[in-house]
């Protein structure tokens, strides 16, 4: 599967479609093509399989519109799976690995040397990339491109699933040669590199949480709230409104794309989501 570039913003949800015909797949590419240039927001990537592509959101409600924006423009049968979450991954502590790729002597292709140190980030503070390795004007071009293969690491994740985020990667040590190192190969060890030392790291799988309004009658407020704690929820506050209390949540995402028909079932229907649903933070993820 082809990683999304690794600026895409990061959207939890995916879903994969497809055109019924094999014939049909061109008209679905062209179709999702002319639907992000005329919404940039719109993010989707190849699969593995020719004909099949993955769209990705961050609500239910947003993935849904999509999935009928691309219908109408392509006019053609298209096959949709399952609503899906993608997970990402933090470091869980520092990590160090080296990649060396080649020898210096030229017998065997590129030659570089890669050392990169991962240090796990708070929450939201996202990914940066720094270089340590100094010298001759031709590194910067090096440098660039461990820059390349990081943020490529980074896109891809833990074997190929969801995205590795909050870490700061520093390129701290390496070794190239005047005629036998390329940036290429530089990129290419900086990758694998990152992967053996995010592998070191105890990478922990996050989960997306949602922030989520439910109004509930006082008779309910107790039961909702005890329910939202067995899906891995927990109640953020609580006040009173014109048609009973509303309970703010945080919620995750898993538990959300059941949750609407759930709540009318425990509440004899006279509870009910409010407003859209938001992505509040990724947390580690709750044994099950």
């Amino acid at each position: 599967m082809s990683p999304l570039p690794p600026d895409a913003p990061l959207l939890p949800l995916r879903q994969m479609i497809s055109a019924q015909r094999p014939a049909d797949a061109m008209a679905l590419a062209e179709a999702l093509a002319e639907c992000s240039a005329a919404d940039p927001s719109l993010v989707f990537a190849p699969s593995s399989s020719p004909e099949a592509f993955r769209l990705e959101a961050a609500t239910p409600k947003e993935l849904a519109q999509r999935l009928v924006l691309v219908r109408a423009k392509a006019t053609i049968s298209i096959d949709a799976g399952p609503v899906t979450v993608q997970p990402c991954w933090t470091p869980g502590r520092l990590a160090e690995a080296e990649h060396r790729l080649g020898t210096s002597d030229g017998s065997s292709g590129d030659f570089a040397v890669v050392r990169l140190r991962v240090v796990p980030r708070r929450s939201g503070e996202g990914n940066i990339f720094e270089s340590e390795f100094a010298g001759p004007p031709e590194i910067d071009a090096l440098n660039a491109a461990v820059a390349r293969g990081v943020a490529q690491a980074w896109g891809e994740g833990a074997e190929g699933e969801g995205r590795i985020i909050d870490t700061r990667v520093v390129f701290i040590d390496g070794a190239f040669h005047s005629s036998r190192s390329t940036p290429e190969g530089f990129e290419q060890a900086a990758v694998a590199a990152m992967r053996t030392a995010c592998r070191a790291s105890g990478l922990r799988r996050l989960e997306p949480l949602m922030e989520i309004e439910i109004m509930a009658e006082r008779d309910h407020v107790l039961t909702v709230v005890n329910d939202l704690a067995t899906r891995g929820g927990s109640e953020l506050r609580r006040r009173l409104g014109p048609k009973g209390v509303l309970v703010v949540a945080e919620l995750p995402l898993r538990a959300l794309l059941t949750y609407e028909g759930d709540l009318a079932t425990l509440t004899q229907g006279r509870g009910q989501l409010v407003g859209e649903p938001r992505l509040s933070r990724w947390a580690e993820a709750r044994r099950r």
